[in-house]
């Protein structure tokens, strides 16, 4: 007399040589866990759809939803968030700055922080990189290169990882010198001890500041890449401090970078310009940022 299943003990474990009984064609046969296992994942029913997740895969999440892949470097902002089609200057852009609309974010806020990099493609393929230094809901001000007053073809927010800080201090007096009697041109700037050399990945500046003690506010403060033009229109000059006190640190001019992107490649050079005739910096420093896209 048989046993009902239901009679049966139930089971807590399976074992790879455990039996099961299954019925083909109204014979009765048996399968281990180990046969049963390898019938289903062969069987085309049971195959796991391309569309998910396999091992190895990579995914990222946007805010809002799992995506293939990684996030790109640069988020792409939907240009319906942005209310100007060129820049309201050459340092900011205006957003709409309202409520969540048809699920765009229209805010300035929704997508940078003070810090944020910034990308700009004004031209087909031309891009203006900067560094967000104020931002509020309607609007984006930006320190990088000189933004053209033309229609925007893209706007991009970067990632933290693509700001880089460079300090130069030079722990003694750098200061303009006329030396014309030494065989050299009058008026030429001459720079003692400021002078760096990149090395790595091509980066593009977008902001620097310079502090010193000497008690003259006059001096002018600027930089050459790779011994190229001036970085700024009119360079900065630190405020005066004193003998043993360093002079509040002053920030370059928004949107006065010369050039549309001050770029520096591996192994080129950075050199600090005192830019007026006798001008001179004590124990000046000088802090750089740049954006490495």
């Amino acid at each position: 007399m048989g046993v009902s299943i239901s009679g049966l003990t139930a089971g807590t474990t399976l074992g790879e040589e455990d039996v099961f009984e299954i019925e083909q064609s109204g014979v009765s046969k048996k399968l281990t866990k180990q046969q049963l296992r390898s019938l289903l994942f062969s069987d085309p029913a049971f195959a796991v759809p391309a569309e998910l997740p396999q091992e190895g895969d990579v995914v990222s999440y946007d805010g809002s939803d799992f995506l293939s892949g990684a996030l790109p470097r640069w988020r792409v902002i939907h240009p319906d968030a942005y209310s100007e089609a060129t820049p309201a200057s050459s340092s900011t852009i205006t957003f709409d700055g309202g409520e969540i609309n048809a699920g765009i974010r229209l805010k300035a806020t929704d997508y940078f922080v003070v810090g944020t990099p910034v990308r700009v493609e004004i031209g087909t393929g031309v891009f203006h990189y900067g560094i967000c230094t104020e931002v509020t809901a309607a609007l984006l001000t930006i320190s990088g290169a000189i933004l053209p007053l033309s229609p925007i073809l893209s706007l991009a927010v970067g990632t933290q990882d693509m700001v880089k800080h460079v300090d130069l201090q030079y722990a003694y007096t750098t200061d303009y010198t006329a030396v014309a009697a030494s065989g050299g041109v009058s008026g030429n700037a001459i720079n003692y001890g400021l002078v760096h050399r990149w090395r790595g990945k091509t980066g593009y500046l977008v902001a620097f500041s310079a502090a010193h003690q000497s008690t003259a506010a006059t001096t002018v403060i600027n930089l050459k890449l790779n011994a190229g033009s001036a970085v700024s229109t009119a360079g900065l000059s630190p405020a005066a401090g004193s003998a043993t006190v360093y002079g509040a640190f002053t920030d370059s001019a928004l949107g006065d970078l010369i050039k549309a992107n001050c770029e520096i490649a591996d192994k080129q050079t950075i050199t600090v310009v005192i830019a007026t005739t006798g001008g001179v910096a004590y124990y000046l420093k000088v802090c750089m940022t740049f954006i490495l896209p």
